[in-house]
């Protein structure tokens, strides 16, 4: 019996043997990046859920180990909010964090209802950034202009998605307005002196 034993004990050590020494299959490797020429991306941001944003670019890097989406010449953008685009915009550049925020050097935008301009512009190692959460962007230096806006520029600025809640400035900035403002004929039976 124990021959037989110590015989299926050295029958085992040899195929543990035999299978240690066969050549192993290479681990699957992640690629570090996959592209798409000429695609749509569509964003559905937790952060802010009533919102869409689209994007037709014609070139998308998707970089797994970062978990970030480059997306290069957007010629068509926008943010949809239900069913109504609230604001377009181009850029050259934009990365999709993997919490969905966005960073670029230089953003154009188009508010619709408002019918302004809004150029937003990185400086120096600063980025413009999209913060998803917070409904806000964080931009070094911003142009906005329109037909019956006139022109503003501000640095160091943080306005929501809306333009309606904004700060900007702070110490060694500058900002400056430009209005346009129409002359009205004097009320009847006033004189200007």
């Amino acid at each position: 019996m124990i021959r037989w034993a110590l015989a299926l004990l050295g029958v085992v050590l040899a195929a543990l043997t035999f299978l240690a020494l066969q050549p192993r299959a290479e681990p699957p490797t992640v690629r570090e990046e996959i592209t798409l020429q000429d695609a749509q991306v569509r964003l559905f941001p937790s952060g802010d859920p009533d919102a869409t944003w689209r994007f037709d670019a014609t070139r998308v890097a998707y970089h797994p180990t970062e978990r970030e989406t480059t997306l290069h010449d957007i010629v068509d953008g926008q943010r949809r909010v239900g069913d109504e685009v609230d604001f377009t915009l181009r850029a050259e550049r934009l990365v999709i964090g993997p919490n969905d925020d966005l960073r670029t050097n230089r953003m154009d935008v188009r508010l619709i209802e408002d019918e302004l301009n809004v150029e937003m512009e990185g400086r120096e190692e600063r980025q413009v950034l999209v913060d998803q959460q917070a409904g806000v962007f964080e931009v070094p230096r911003i142009y906005l202009y329109g037909e019956d806006f006139g022109e503003s520029r501000y640095e160091n600025m943080r306005v929501s998605f809306d333009f309606t809640d904004f700060e900007a400035g702070g110490p060694g900035t500058v900002g400056y307005s430009e209005l346009q403002i129409e002359e009205r004929d004097a009320a009847p039976g006033r004189s200007d002196l």
